[in-house]
């Protein structure tokens, strides 16, 4: 019998960094290398994030609640200055499914004391960036205004990179590990659909996230098929929007990849297809 053929998730709203790290236990170990701090107990944790419900086209990865803070991390693999705007939305879009029926008492008198935000994008694209850096929602104000602020700290995940972080999360390092090993393997002319199951039969025998993918094999190797393959489309398009000057057709573009499952008609239509074709796609989802 042949190789089975590896597919793309239908689901592919989720990516595998959102999948592990939607773990409580896997959320606090990330939690703790990123703030220094040492917490044990996964059971005070609670993932919030907001699963069904898209906002601008876009979702974040994962949400959680947390010694008194709504804590967002976002898995990007592509330069978007663009992400403290983005994280706002995030946050109050999740306040508001917090709130719930409490929203009735933002019209009293006394004050609702809500968690504290703390924003993160974690970057693992190809573009050299820093380790870590600091994304103000203030330059983005068409003039200046003092005392309104919003920060997304954007820290470098590439293998190399934040190794304090790393040493603290295994599973980060894990992931991060697994991601090169897939890149590796390609740019030695592997095709990425034999690239991934490589790198994850490669990191189960060298003990790199074992457990994790030994339990999640088949569909890790699909999540992942469509994270690199959403990566390598919204990289190209912003590429070529950049050269014939469309940046923001591009962005459009991609929001709508995010939306289609990549072995449906309407994926290859909103890639290989006509203007006008694309258009009725943009009408549909209502990506304006």
């Amino acid at each position: 019998m042949g190789k089975k053929k590896l597919k793309a998730r239908k689901n592919h709203k989720d990516s595998l960094f959102c999948d592990l790290f939607s773990n409580p236990e896997r959320a606090l170990s990330l939690y703790n290398a990123i703030n220094g701090s040492s917490y044990r107990d996964p059971s005070q944790l609670t993932i919030v994030t907001m699963k069904d419900v898209l906002l601008l086209h876009q979702k974040n990865d994962v949400s959680i609640l947390f010694d008194a803070r709504l804590t967002l991390w976002e898995h990007q693999s592509t330069y978007n200055p663009n992400m403290p705007l983005r994280g706002l939305l995030y946050y109050a879009h999740n306040m508001e499914g917090l709130l719930g029926d409490r929203r009735r008492l933002l019209y009293r008198k006394s004050v609702v004391k809500i968690p504290a935000p703390a924003y993160y994008v974690l970057y693992n694209g190809i573009e050299e960036m820093p380790e870590r850096m600091e994304w103000k929602l203030s330059d983005a104000f068409l003039v200046p205004v003092a005392g309104y602020e919003w920060t997304a700290y954007v820290l470098n995940i590439n293998l190399g990179k934040n190794m304090s972080i790393m040493e603290h999360c295994p599973e980060l390092k894990g992931y991060a590990t697994l991601v090169e090993r897939i890149r590796g393997l390609v740019s030695n002319g592997l095709k990425l659909e034999d690239a991934i199951p490589e790198a994850v039969e490669g990191c189960i025998r060298d003990g790199v996230l074992s457990d994790y993918l030994r339990k999640m094999k088949g569909e890790a190797q699909g999540m992942l098929l469509t994270e690199f393959n959403e990566r390598e489309w919204e990289e190209e398009i912003r590429e070529e929007s950049r050269e014939e000057g469309r940046e923001e057709g591009a962005n459009r573009l991609a929001d709508l990849l995010k939306l289609l499952p990549p072995d449906s008609d309407e994926y290859r239509t909103a890639i290989h297809g006509t203007r006008e074709e694309r258009g009725a796609l943009f009408q549909k989802y209502q990506i304006i």
